[in-house]
Formats: C-alpha cells, structure tokens, sequence
C-alpha cells in the first residue's frame, strides 16, 4: 500500500504552543504502513532527527539519522514505533519532537525458530544424510 498517506509536519521557527504540540498531535492519528511523512519549514534551521529508543527521545538526544533539508520525504514500510525531533539548538526541549507509531507500533521481529523447529529440522538433516550414506 504505498504511498497510502501523506502527512506534512512543519516545525516552527518559535516555540510550540506547549511542549507536547507535535507528539499530542501524533498521538491523535493513525498511521499505517505505506504512509509518508515531509517534514517541512519555511523558516529558521531545523532538522528533523530520527532517534533509536524512546530515552534517546525524552531525553533530546541529538545524535542519529538527520534530515537537514526541508521538504525531505519518509515513508514507512513496516510496523515500529519512530522517535524524531529538532536537533537545532533548544528546539526539541521546547517541544519539537513527536512519536510516530506505524501500525501497531510494534517492529517486526525475527526470532530465532523455537527449540521443537530446530529438532526437526536436525532430525530431518540428520536422515538426509543417513539415507545419502546408505544408499
């Protein structure tokens, strides 16, 4: 479903109307895998910085994947929870930050097969090669 929904999210050159703006505003919508996000400014400098963890976030960590440029599109491609805020100066103390959570906000995991699978399979390999020597 790509390309499902777009949003345009614009920091302000001032401080938000309160420190949780942008993340009350995220927290109100649903997003799904598909949709897009431009971050967006017509003034000021101000980056668009995607965090690792959810204490890179509520901390201001300014370190981790930045789009500087305004108007830079992100699209979503599979369930997580996306952490980013303005690395300019004070701005992500101030509020400029927000939570994305795509879908269920839960990231796809790839757990190792379970004990009973791995049993199998050796089972299955162990009588591959038997058969292959006896024969």
């Amino acid at each position: 479903m790509a390309g499902r929904l777009s949003f345009t999210v614009g920091f302000l050159i001032v401080a938000s109307p309160n420190s949780s703006y942008y993340e009350d505003w995220a927290s109100q919508k649903t997003f799904q895998i598909g949709d897009s996000f431009v971050f967006n400014w017509t003034t000021g400098t101000h980056t668009a910085t995607e965090v690792s963890t959810r204490e890179e976030y509520d901390n201001c960590t300014k370190m981790g994947i930045i789009l500087v440029d305004a108007g830079v599109t992100v699209t979503f491609n599979a369930n997580g929870t996306h952490y980013f805020l303005c690395s300019e100066g004070t701005h992500c103390e101030q509020g400029q930050k927000m939570v994305i959570k795509i879908g269920d906000g839960i990231a796809p995991s790839f757990a190792a097969p379970s004990l009973a699978a791995a049993a199998a399979l050796s089972a299955l390999f162990f009588s591959t090669v038997a058969i292959f020597f006896l024969n």
